[in-house]
């Protein structure tokens, strides 16, 4: 496992993603899912108060309190829009307030290590998120935090800011990258997708990318091992094309020149990135899953192998 300290200590360069911990993943699976992430090296858990309801953090509390993991890292999201009204955003003090106490609750912790916004609303000021943010931190809630789904332009004003003013700006960014290119990102009108420009942008801000939907999907795993029939209706239309599948030739070229599976490739290849520093957050219902896309983690791909398939400036 390949390790950074760009989250403020020592995490692993994968992270576990815990969005249906609780919901289709029962606790159990879930603890045997964690279990597994911890003893291929995994340390930096992400999880969110929208995740199944509030029932994944909770099952991650409990696994914490049952195993008492040591160097563990935690991180969770608030401000996520309520399902009625996914157009108004919630992102005020009070509001984020309200999510970061119930999961601090939910996980049993008195203060997260790292907290993410879950969306941006552009018609609030900058300047407002990042006291309200710094205040929860004198408070001793959250020790660092970050944007997710926030555009480069929203994060280095938030952060020009908070340099001016002496108060710790966001320390991460997370949004959605994978070595796929995306066809169709369906309606999520409020994701924030990596493209070539925010690539660019990402290697002179100096802070990490976690990167989420990292394995499209399992688009490659599946097309690699049982073709296109495999594939569910939202991940052909997300990411079924000529260029994935030229991807994935390069792709299942690496897996055997590194002697990996393909799953681990596709993690290689964001984790083998240090110019912005890439965290992919990788997920599965199974701990073979896990275990599969963790047994190649501590591979080490080719800038130019990397260059060839994102079509990125590494």
């Amino acid at each position: 496992m390949k390790y950074s300290d760009s989250f403020g200590k020592k995490s692993s360069k994968i992270l576990l993603g815990t969005a249906y911990f609780g919901d289709t993943i029962s606790e159990s699976e879930a603890f045997d899912i964690m279990d597994t992430f911890g003893e291929y090296g995994g340390n930096h858990i992400d999880t969110a108060r929208l995740y199944a309801n509030g029932e994944a953090e909770k099952v991650v509390g409990k696994w914490l309190e049952s195993r008492k993991p040591k160097d563990i890292i935690v991180s969770t999201k608030g401000g996520y829009p309520n399902d009625k009204t996914p157009d108004i955003m919630r992102i005020s003090e009070e509001e984020i307030r309200f999510d970061l106490e119930n999961s601090l609750r939910a996980l049993n912790l008195d203060c997260v290590d790292f907290y993410w916004l879950h969306r941006d609303d552009e018609k609030r000021s900058v300047e407002e998120i990042i006291d309200y943010l710094n205040d929860f931190v004198k408070e001793g809630k959250i020790k660092r935090f970050g944007a997710s789904n926030w555009t480069t332009e929203r994060i280095i004003k938030a952060n020009e800011y908070a340099k001016k003013s002496g108060k710790k700006g966001f320390s991460a960014s997370q949004i959605r990258f994978s070595p796929a290119h995306l066809v169709d990102g369906g309606d999520a009108r409020s994701l924030v997708t990596m493209d070539f420009k925010s690539f660019e942008i990402y290697k002179t801000l100096g802070i990490p990318v976690a990167a989420y939907a990292s394995q499209a999907k399992g688009f490659f795993s599946k097309m690699a091992d049982k073709g296109v029939d495999s594939l569910t209706p939202k991940s052909r239309d997300r990411y079924y094309s000529e260029e994935n599948l030229r991807r994935l030739d390069l792709i299942e070229a690496l897996s055997g020149k590194y002697n990996i599976s393909v799953a681990s490739t596709v993690c290689a290849l964001l984790t083998s990135i240090t110019s912005p520093d890439v965290f992919p957050i990788i997920g599965g219902s199974r701990k073979e899953q896990i275990a599969d896309s963790l047994r190649g983690a501590d591979a080490v791909i080719e800038n130019k192998e990397i260059k060839d398939i994102l079509e990125f400036n590494i």
